[in-house]
């Protein structure tokens, strides 16, 4: 088994991702023919099987993807993901095209798929709550380089990088326990074709000193498998505390 095999992915958009000229029963087939020759009824078999697994049945085998709601359509997008018993499955901001209410469903069953078969999952995505839930390794990045890196506790509550400070900051509170005001990014997001000299996040950090524009701060471990790349890590949650109140606990 090649690559593809091993490793499938979940787009954004389940509208385009899928073919809209096939049945869902030859969407889900295909990948599997790709890689193994199976006669017509042990392919049906196994496609009824997929779709009872994302919460979908039989009835649905001769229906057009325009036939379903968005969360349907991504439920079949996950079907024809794992049909090849994937290691790694990609997923690019598979909820964000979906209602609130939606994205909840399809994020539990994207939890019990991953426990079920022991997937593991590149999650892309801009939605923090998201993250938070699904997540148990992040790695934040800025203009296509790694920031900071931790498990998902340990960067929730212990932030270490001025830009995951402004991301988290504007994460809604109802207990008081984040930061106090909004972090609120001044200037432009440069060309990621034409970065900035020295650390890409000097030119809207508050906190940038001049050696940040000069050099890349490298990726460094300050705290077991907490990684961050900035020349101010050890100051930071002094400098976000005496700047803007009180930081993330």
């Amino acid at each position: 088994m090649g690559l593809t095999g091993k490793m499938q992915m979940v787009f954004q958009d389940p509208t385009t991702s899928l073919n809209p000229r096939l049945l869902v029963k030859n969407i889900i087939a295909e990948p599997i023919s790709v890689q193994e020759k199976l006669d017509s009824r042990t392919m049906q078999d196994k496609v009824i099987s997929l779709l009872n697994l994302v919460g979908l049945t039989k009835d649905h085998l001769l229906r057009y993807p325009h036939e379903f709601s968005g969360g349907q359509r991504q439920r079949i997008a996950v079907a024809r993901a794992i049909a090849t018993n994937p290691e790694l499955l990609v997923l690019d901001e598979p909820t964000s095209a979906l209602d609130v209410s939606v994205q909840a469903q399809i994020l539990n069953l994207l939890k019990k798929l991953k426990d079920e078969f022991n997937l593991t999952y590149l999650f892309i995505t801009h939605h923090l709550l998201v993250v938070k839930y699904i997540s148990t390794k992040i790695v934040v990045m800025y203009l296509g380089k790694v920031v900071e890196e931790s498990e998902t506790k340990g960067l929730f509550s212990n932030p270490m990088h001025p830009y995951t400070f402004a991301l988290l900051s504007g994460i809604p509170s109802i207990d008081g326990k984040s930061i106090a005001q909004r972090i609120i990014l001044q200037g432009d997001v440069p060309s990621p074709i034409d970065p900035p000299e020295g650390c890409r996040f000097h030119t809207r950090c508050p906190f940038a000193i001049e050696q940040c524009s000069k050099q890349m701060p490298e990726l460094e471990s300050v705290d077991g498998n907490h990684k961050v790349a900035c020349h101010r890590k050890y100051d930071v949650q002094k400098l976000i505390h005496d700047k803007y109140g009180k930081t993330i606990t």
